[in-house]
């Protein structure tokens, strides 16, 4: 391990050091959802019926398949670990999640043996239904969130799809699959019993435990070093002119593109051996890179930030569990000073070495990030050299199969990975914002970036622009700054005790009050306490980001202590409709339940 990513664990090991441990918990009916699982809850709310966040994998199975083993393979699965039976719900506005018992996996046959005549034919059919059910939609509330379906083309020839739900499966919790998948199929081929151990720790066990955590003095410490950290209030790249259509639930019309990339061996080999002479890790490098390529695509804008996801298995007893436990980083960049490379990579240590240690900060309690309407995971990147556990089932030939479609809710993920000196990976995109020309070029001009970076550490970064876009180093903060002075406006003040003012209005009043309640609720969340110039009418214009999102309605629900689908905040044509709605939800959640007289009653009540 590179010695600054050794520090920056010891670090993260002491701080971790003050949590309460992760113990089980009695099972209840419901459970509260870690914070993660919680912004997954409001956006797949904001997007109904959205494929951005499920998790599909299919493999083409050759050879002799013992299906009752197969079978009982998945079940076995869906009773070790409880996220696979999980379902969400909220209560309260309160998102809370609830395991079913076991039994109710269901595991489909999918014969096109009879169907079509021909191979070709076959295959044809499988693609279309393989992609149907791969992006068919899952209701977090009533559905099983995990599914696999098995389609045969021949005696000896199968395809295995499995998918499931982001909200409760991440994919280190593939790794987990896979490698009991491969235990449990050989042990019941040979007609033997399970052998892996009971599960004592379960998701909504480190749900309690994070939630408790956070309670506590750590998260004023994390919080504090990120505000420390975000303190610019950095924006996203912009990397396009292409104009955003609606709110966040765009998302479900923003379709999927992937490409992928393979660097040349003289490529990969030039980072590696820069990295070591640099005293830098392989991701710092490539990070540093990309921050120029940002630069570069963004026409010169100086501050930015990207995402790059993180495992955030805080304990040993996470290592094992399928769930939902991944952690956004963000990752600044400042360029300024006009920065040579060399200067940027150093940027860039500095960074991921402090943010490292603060990882456990759920992302929806940062502080300081202008998303100017952007979703957070605009732009995101990863790296790993880490080896991903095959999926293997004893005596079958096993080849994965790609599934193109799907919808996303960023406008780049750049993921690479490092495997014995070669360095590959793939560019997801999403077609709004990018066209396949232009993506392509991205990952051409990536390389390109690199060459130039890894050949002359020294150049300054307006090198990298295109002639036209090359500028003086503080042109744009400058113009940024007196933009900012022109709107700055004196915040509003914070909002009544809402509860009390409508239980003290009358019906006429109500109105009033909870339009103005939501008006001013949505200044002070989305836009910090500065008043619009013009009237805000409904959310559909607002493109919330995800956490302005999750913290406007997840805020209104609490307060007003009224259970609403965040889809229904959107639906709303205006706010005066929204404000409608709210009250007599309002007014429903303050009845008593209604009594009901016996029978017997009411019939002696009728009788002459």
């Amino acid at each position: 391990m590179h010695p600054d990513i050794w520090r920056a664990f010891q670090r993260l090991r002491t701080l971790r050091s003050a949590a309460p441990p992760l113990v089980t918990h009695p099972r209840a009916e419901t459970s509260p959802v870690s914070f993660q699982q919680e912004r997954l809850w409001y956006l797949d709310q904001a997007n109904p019926g959205g494929s951005a966040y499920h998790l599909p994998v299919a493999f083409r199975l050759s050879g002799p398949l013992d299906w009752r083993a197969l079978r009982l393979t998945l079940e076995a699965l869906e009773h070790r670990h409880e996220a696979l039976r999980t379902s969400f719900s909220s209560s309260r506005g309160e998102v809370v999640q609830y395991v079913r018992a076991p039994g109710a996996f269901v595991f489909p046959t999918v014969s096109l043996r009879d169907e079509v005549s021909t191979l070709e034919e076959r295959e044809i059919a499988m693609r279309e239904a393989l992609l149907q059910e791969a992006w068919r939609a899952f209701d977090l509330q009533r559905d099983m969130l995990f599914r696999a379906v098995l389609f045969v083309l021949d005696a000896q020839e199968h395809v295995l799809m499995l998918c499931v739900h982001r909200i409760i499966c991440d994919d280190e919790s593939l790794d987990v699959l896979f490698r009991d998948l491969s235990e449990l199929y050989a042990a019941f081929q040979q007609g033997l019993d399970s052998p892996l151990p009971t599960r004592e720790v379960h998701c909504s066990d480190h749900a309690r435990w994070q939630r408790a955590w956070m309670r506590g003095p750590c998260r004023e410490e994390l919080r504090a070093y990120w505000r420390e950290q975000l303190k610019e209030r950095l924006r996203g790249p912009r990397l396009t002119s292409r104009p955003r259509r609606g709110n966040t639930s765009s998302a479900r019309t923003r379709k999927l593109e992937r490409l992928s990339l393979r660097f040349p061996p003289e490529l990969s080999r030039a980072v590696l051996q820069f990295s070591r002479e640099a005293g830098a890790t392989v991701h710092m490098v490539l990070l540093a890179a990309f921050h120029l390529l940002l630069h570069r695509y963004s026409g010169g804008q100086e501050q930015h930030f990207v995402c790059s996801p993180i495992a955030n298995r805080p304990q040993a007893e996470t290592e094992h569990l399928v769930g939902y436990f991944v952690n956004l980083l963000v990752l600044p960049a400042d360029l300024r000073k006009d920065p040579s490379f060399q200067q940027l990579l150093e940027q860039v240590r500095e960074v991921v070495v402090g943010a490292l240690p603060h990882q456990d900060l759920p992302v929806q309690l940062l502080e300081g990030l202008d998303l100017g309407g952007e979703p957070l995971s605009q732009v995101l990147f990863a790296f790993e050299n880490t080896p991903r556990h095959p999926f293997q089932l004893a005596n079958l030939r096993i080849t994965p199969l790609e599934l193109e479609g799907g919808t996303c809710d960023f406008d780049l993920f750049l993921a690479l990975h490092e495997e014995d000196g070669v360095i590959s990976g793939t560019l997801e995109y999403s077609r709004e914002g990018f066209a396949h020309e232009e993506a392509s070029r991205l990952l051409v001009d990536f390389e390109t970036v690199l060459r130039q970076a890894l050949r002359t550490p020294e150049k300054v970064a307006s090198t990298f622009l295109p002639e036209q876009g090359r500028r003086g180093p503080s042109s744009t903060t400058a113009a940024a700054q007196a933009l900012s002075r022109a709107t700055r406006r004196a915040p509003l003040p914070p909002p009544v005790d809402v509860l009390e003012a409508l239980g003290a209005a009358t019906p006429e009043q109500r109105r009033c009050l909870m339009t103005d309640y939501l008006r001013d609720t949505i200044t002070q969340v989305v836009l910090r306490g500065q008043e619009p110039d013009v009237p805000i009418q409904s959310l559909q214009e607002l493109a919330l980001d995800s956490l302005r999102l999750i913290e406007l309605t997840g805020r209104i629900r609490t307060e007003l202590s009224v259970d609403m689908p965040v889809s229904r905040f959107f639906d709303a044509m205006n706010v005066e409709v929204l404000a409608d709605e709210l009250i007599a939800r309002w007014l429903r959640a303050r009845m008593p339940e209604p009594r009901i007289p016996p029978l017997h009653r009411r019939r002696e009540h009728l009788t002459p």
